[in-house]
Parts: structure tokens; C-alpha cells; sequence
């Protein structure tokens, strides 16, 4: 009988399960956005690969699992960083700022980019649950339109993706970004 890791089976199962996703997400982030097989999974984790399917079902399984735990998570983060009594601009560049460093220092880029290449993930009800959730709060969080909102975040993406090729002008895109977002929102 394997030994488990936890003082129960399910406190065991609860820790690989989250190993499983920690391993899935390492490799997301060090191939660039690429899907990982469940055996590269597997190997990443150090458990055969019919463990890692107590746990996924598949590559799009682990990346909606990962969709879902990531989606709350930027947005508290994001919420986290603007101070209470914030002016809406100072609001709309902190969540620009705050975004814009998810994406280049963060995981949210890579997982944007395997979530891009696996459409069907987003097709996942509970991931459109999720994210209209996300839409929900952002506009409350902004005080802005969902046009706004959606301009906002089209102009941090555009941002991320500049400062990969150009890392050296990362302080500069983030001042130029939050300066747009701002300019953006206004009517």
C-alpha cells in the first residue's frame, strides 16, 4: 500500500491535487503558453501518469482547473493593490498597472496564451461563469463601462506583449499604459 503524505487520504489527495495544478502551471509558464501533456505533468510532479488522472482528465481539464483558480486569484491581487478612498484614475492605473505585472512577471500571461490556443476552455461553463464574474467586478472595481473595461484590458495586453520583445522599456510601457487607460475611461 503506497504511503500517503497527509494525516488522511484526503488530505493527501487534496496536496497532490494542488501539486498536480502547481506542476501543470511550472510548465505553462517555462513553455511559453504551451499545453503540457499529462505525462510531462506526471514526470514534473514525480507520480505515474495514472495518478495524474485522479486528479485531470486531460491537458484541457488541467487548464480549466487552472482558469478557475487563477481568475479569483488576479483579482484579488488586483483589488489588493488599490488603496481604499482611490480617485477612479488612480483606480484605473493601479488595476492597469497591477494587471500589466500579472501578465509580464506573472503566470496570467503564459495561461492567457494556452487558454488562446485551447479555445474550448473557454467554453467550459464554470470558466465563463467565472469570467463573467471577473467582468462583473472589474466594472465595479473601475467604476467604468464594459467598453472601457475591455479597451483597458486589449491595451494591457498589447503592452505585455511589447515589453517581451522589449524588456528594457518595461517602466516606460507601464507609465504610458496607465496614462492610456485613464484617458480611455473618460467620456
Amino acid at each position: 500500500m503506497p504511503k500517503i503524505s497527509g494525516s488522511s487520504v484526503a488530505e493527501h489527495r487534496a496536496a497532490q491535487h494542488k501539486a498536480v495544478l502547481a506542476a501543470g502551471l511550472r510548465l505553462i509558464v517555462e513553455q511559453g503558453g504551451q499545453l503540457p501533456s499529462i505525462s510531462e505533468v506526471a514526470r514534473e510532479v514525480g507520480l505515474a501518469r495514472s495518478s495524474v488522472y485522479l486528479y485531470v482528465s486531460s491537458g484541457e481539464d488541467l487548464l480549466v482547473q487552472l482558469l478557475l483558480a487563477e481568475i479569483p486569484a488576479g483579482l484579488e491581487k488586483i483589488s489588493a493593490e488599490i488603496p481604499d478612498g482611490a480617485t477612479q484614475s488612480e483606480r484605473i492605473a493601479t488595476y492597469a498597472g497591477a494587471t500589466f505585472d500579472l501578465f509580464v512577471d506573472g503566470d496570467h500571461g503564459p495561461l492567457t496564451v494556452a487558454a488562446s490556443q485551447n479555445s474550448s476552455a473557454f467554453a467550459d461553463q464554470r470558466v465563463q461563469e467565472a469570467h463573467a464574474e471577473l467582468v462583473d467586478a472589474r466594472q465595479r472595481l473601475l467604476g467604468v463601462d464594459e467598453l472601457s473595461c475591455e479597451l483597458i484590458d486589449a491595451a494591457i495586453g498589447k503592452a505585455a506583449n511589447y515589453c517581451a520583445q522589449h524588456p528594457e522599456q518595461r517602466d516606460q510601457i507601464r507609465a504610458k499604459l496607465q496614462r492610456l487607460s485613464i484617458a480611455m475611461a473618460e467620456d
